[in-house]
């Protein structure tokens, strides 16, 4: 019975464009307005001070670490402002999450915000973090909620709703929305999507079954963003299986 509840929640979704916005000193209202599963806007977040340009300048971490595959250095990479970052595998990101420090950021700041939201499951299903170094594209939130964090360099988030899944191409998953025409996108005129700044300091809720992909705001920016996956049960196992 509980697993058949779990998936009926799972599966809730709303079919409509309305963001919620609050400062950092509300924190405290998250867990009712999750409780209307549509994205939520933080303002005047304690920013990481890890996974930045300057973090990257001054650490050995990141002249010694060498993604698989690549013979310049992580410092090398991001420093060159190339993008390269967008083809990194999930596992490694992974790896960035907790070998920069950003999960004890999350665990200082975050953690005790939604520990009432997520009650025994945070002990079960702790929250898993990646780390991105560039743009990326389309992709569908399995978690139960997924919060976007820029750390260096303003982002444009492009965020719809599950109900134009049915418009988008078979391979739809890491196109731009922004890019999409009708030559890429038959029924690019039936999707709706909205656009939302965030920059460092600022931190986007995205509810489960949301598209979203991001780009930089700024032209000749490759910004370095982290992402956090809230999982239940049920939205784990769904992201494990895709």
């Amino acid at each position: 019975m509980l697993f058949f509840l779990g998936v009926i929640f799972y599966k809730q979704s709303v079919q409509e464009f309305r963001l919620n916005q609050i400062e950092w000193d509300q924190r405290h209202q998250i867990d009712a307005l999750y409780d209307e599963r549509v994205p939520v806007v933080v303002r005047g977040m304690p920013q990481p001070p890890v996974w930045t340009q300057e973090d990257v300048m001054i650490r050995d971490f990141y002249g010694a670490e060498r993604p698989l595959g690549e013979k310049r250095s992580l410092r090398d990479i991001i420093m060159s402002t190339d993008g390269a970052g967008a083809s990194w595998p999930p596992a490694y990101r992974q790896h960035l999450w907790d070998a920069t420090g950003l999960a004890l950021w999350f665990d200082k700041f975050w953690a005790p915000v939604i520990a009432g939201q997520r009650g025994w499951l945070a002990g079960f299903l702790p929250a898993t973090g990646e780390c991105f170094y560039g743009p990326r594209g389309l992709e569908k939130v399995t978690a139960n909620w997924q919060l976007i964090v820029p750390t260096e360099g303003a982002i444009v988030v492009s965020i719809m709703t599950s109900k134009y899944e049915r418009y988008l191409p078979t391979k739809w998953r890491g196109m731009f929305v922004s890019k999409m025409t009708k030559k890429t996108v038959p029924f690019v005129d039936e999707l709706k999507y909205v656009d939302i700044i965030v920059r460092p300091g600022t931190a986007l809720w995205i509810p489960s079954h949301w598209f979203c992909c991001w780009e930089a705001k700024d032209e000749g920016m490759v910004p370095l963003v982290a992402t956090i996956n809230i999982h239940t049960p049920i939205s784990y196992l769904v992201s494990k299986g895709r």
